[in-house]
């Protein structure tokens, strides 16, 4: 017997699951790969993302091409008909990790769990498995349609590995995703600040000292709330936050607004975010990293998915990084937006300068447009 891989995602896990399954789609740039699947072969399939096998489809007849303005979707045009032999639900899936499975394939039974390199062969279809491996697959896929042993993966990581869909310039509807935020690894380090309000102290043990960058967005919420302002800090963040600041007046959810899922999606995880009246005011992101970039990606992210976002973005970095978030700033991939180019939407304010305003005794006082005094544009820097 001879088994290939077919690699879904979550979206057309859920697509094909809806479906007779009894036509199998490959992208046309596996052409190469899937004309070598033959009458009698099984197809082996897995879900992506989530690491788990899935089903069993048994090739009937050879590969057609689908036509132009056929139904089936154009990206997985070269068909196959297929009977379904096993076809796991949601729930009862069969993760690759689990330790039977694992210590049953030969490409994951010498491999200590966590490392990576194991999954080369499961990232593209239409790869060929060792015959004992698709063997073993294959009873371990047939025993869990008969057991159905619960997976136990929670909704909410289900919906981490969805993708989501916008339009493009173009008028096509194409599948996104909105990456979350992983956290740093390793203890912070005080680099950017010592002997300053945000300098990190306090426990000698590294893992429990907060980040610089949630001290920075505590202050950036403090500053936020004295003006008079609602403050959206994401859930991941929260916590570390709300033990810098002065007060726990945080939004628990942003009100509803006019985004698409995507776009709010991207805003949900901006790091600071100031609302009046339910209306986003102003969007900070806070770039303690190295190669300061993943908060302008989110910028640039949000431009791309809400063309009539024109809310005042600001990246919030060390003096050090200044030159560099300018240069990121100007990226020619940046430049191409509806509202502008990204250079002229996102100013950057330094880390010093939103200390200087959290410690202003009048800060009651004062109104965002203070904020103007401070920040600085690519293309009028130095």
């Amino acid at each position: 017997m001879t088994y290939f891989v077919d690699i879904f995602s979550v979206d057309t896990f859920e697509s094909f699951s809806n479906t007779s399954k009894n036509t199998a789609g490959f992208h046309p740039n596996r052409k190469a790969w899937v004309t070598k699947i033959k009458p009698g072969d099984k197809i082996l399939c897995y879900l992506k993302g989530l690491s788990c096998w899935v089903g069993i489809l048994q090739v009937t007849g050879p590969m057609a091409e689908a036509p132009p303005g056929s139904e089936m979707i154009s990206e997985y045009s070269l068909q196959f008909p297929v009977t379904p032999l096993v076809w796991l639900e949601k729930g009862a899936l069969l993760p690759i990790k689990r330790s039977d499975v694992w210590a049953a394939l030969s490409f994951t039974k010498n491999v200590t769990p966590g490392a990576g390199g194991w999954n080369a062969i499961l990232r593209s279809s239409g790869v060929r498995l060792q015959e004992p491996d698709g063997q073993r697959v294959e009873e371990l896929l047939c025993h869990q349609a008969h057991h159905l042993t619960p997976d136990d993966i929670a909704d909410e990581t289900w919906e981490k590995h969805r993708s989501l869909k916008m339009t493009n310039a173009s008028g096509k509807v194409v599948a996104v995703q909105i990456p979350l935020d992983e956290q740093e690894a390793g203890p912070p380090q005080p680099d950017a600040l010592h002997s300053t309000p945000c300098e990190i102290t306090g426990s000698a043990n590294p893992a429990s000292q907060v980040r610089t960058s949630h001290k920075m967005q505590a202050l950036l919420a403090d500053i936020g709330i004295a003006m008079g302002f609602e403050v959206w800090i994401p859930k991941a963040d929260k916590e570390a936050v709300l033990s810098e600041m002065n007060n726990d007046e945080l939004l628990t959810a942003l009100p509803h607004t006019q985004f698409s899922e995507a776009a709010r999606k991207a805003v949900e995880q901006i790091d600071v975010l100031w609302l009046q009246k339910k209306t986003i005011a102003r969007a900070f992101e806070v770039e303690h990293t190295t190669s300061v970039y993943s908060g302008i990606l989110r910028m640039a992210d949000l431009l791309a998915l809400q063309p009539n976002f024109h809310t005042r973005l600001h990246i919030v970095a060390p003096e050090e990084r200044r030159k560099k978030v300018f240069q990121e700033l100007m990226r020619p991939a940046f430049s191409i937006f509806p509202q502008g180019p990204l250079s002229e939407l996102c100013s950057y304010l330094p880390y010093e300068k939103v200390q200087d305003l959290a410690a202003n005794p009048t800060l009651d006082y004062l109104k965002q447009e203070v904020l103007d005094k401070y920040e600085e544009f690519a293309e009028e820097a130095e």
